[in-house]
């Protein structure tokens, strides 16, 4: 008996050794996979939500027509000027500057997730000597705010060469996203008690309300509101005499980022059913467009690191290549009709 214990006891152990070292094994495994692959993308994983209460803390205006504009402040991640214009350093001073591009967009162009020197506009002024760029992008500027943006920015007579609106994609993500319920308040336990033994002799639960852009119905409503805001936008820059280019920029959902970038790839799926019949449908639509460029494929399939978030923020790398783009786009001859469809 007392062999048969020691067996097993000697087996025991011999699990527990194989079972610890086996963990320790994964465990470290795990470690250097995300290193290898997340290298990119892990310091966002601690940035991010410290950046957007960062963000959110900044003091705002509203102004009718446009939405909450930022006031002049200044942080360690943002820098914001008069009329919420996004600050950075200038590569060539503004007087001496050739071209002034005005950027426009919401908080994927305004770097809601990167510093002043990596922010969307301060890249593309470094790729672009002698160009001036002043970002008057904003959290949540649709189409429409760009419009109203744009003509603010005439009244004031300020020099603007080419006007550039990053945006079109964003739009349809706030107009067709899957409805998610708002997170639920925690309740004392006596009263989720009393409700959870009374919900069921009150009525049904309301159902919960359908995609609006799930139906063909709802797609080609969702696309002649984008069409409509996108020539407010034209309209807008031909009052002014102004060049423009609408650029739709890459987001998750078309770029290929399902490699892994983002863990729940189930809501990472859903926004891309939703999205792609409408899209198709906007692809041809614009094709005979001169002043309305789709880059919206433009980081290509399987470029993790990217994107920070599925609201399509930018990483420093992702503002770095797009804004690779938008310089071949705005210079001379810009991009071919091949590139810009890639």
């Amino acid at each position: 008996m007392k062999k048969l214990t020691s067996l097993l006891f000697g087996l025991f152990l011999l699990v527990a050794l194989a079972d610890g070292v086996l963990d320790i094994g994964l465990g470290l495994a795990s470690a250097v996979r995300s290193r290898v692959d997340d290298g990119r993308t892990a310091r966002y994983d601690d940035v991010q939500a410290s950046r957007h209460a960062e963000m959110l803390a900044l003091p705002v205006r509203f102004i009718p027509g446009i939405g909450n504009v930022y006031r002049p402040t200044s942080t360690p991640s943002f820098t914001i000027g008069a009329e919420g214009e996004r600050l950075h350093p200038h590569v060539t001073p503004s007087e001496q500057a050739t071209r002034h591009i005005l950027l426009l967009g919401a908080s994927q162009v305004f770097g809601a997730l990167n510093d002043d020197a990596h922010s969307l506009g301060a890249v593309l002024e470094r790729l672009m000597p002698g160009t001036v760029v002043r970002t008057f992008a904003g959290p949540a500027q649709d189409l429409s705010a760009s419009a109203m943006v744009l003509a603010r920015r005439i009244a004031a007579g300020d020099r603007i060469d080419r006007v550039v609106v990053v945006n079109g994609f964003v739009d349809l993500v706030d107009h067709c996203s899957p409805w998610s319920p708002p997170p639920a308040r925690p309740r004392p336990v006596l009263v989720e008690i009393a409700m959870r033994l009374t919900d069921s002799q009150r009525t049904p639960r309301r159902a919960l309300p359908e995609d609006g852009c799930g139906t063909p119905e709802g797609q080609a409503a969702a696309l002649e509101r984008l069409m409509a805001e996108i020539d407010g936008v034209r309209q807008m820059a031909r009052r002014g005499g102004l060049p423009l280019t609408v650029v739709l920029p890459p987001v998750p959902y078309i770029a290929g980022a399902d490699d892994g970038s983002f863990a729940d790839l189930a809501l990472f799926r859903s926004y891309q059913r939703t999205l792609e019949p409408i899209i198709a449908q906007f692809r041809y639509r614009i094709v005979n467009m001169d002043d309305v460029v789709d880059l919206s494929r433009a980081f290509g399939s399987g470029r993790k690191g990217m994107f920070v978030d599925l609201g399509g923020h930018y990483s420093d790398a992702g503002n770095q290549l797009l804004a690779s783009q938008l310089a071949q786009l705005l210079e001379p001859g810009g991009l071919s009709a091949d590139q810009k469809s890639k």
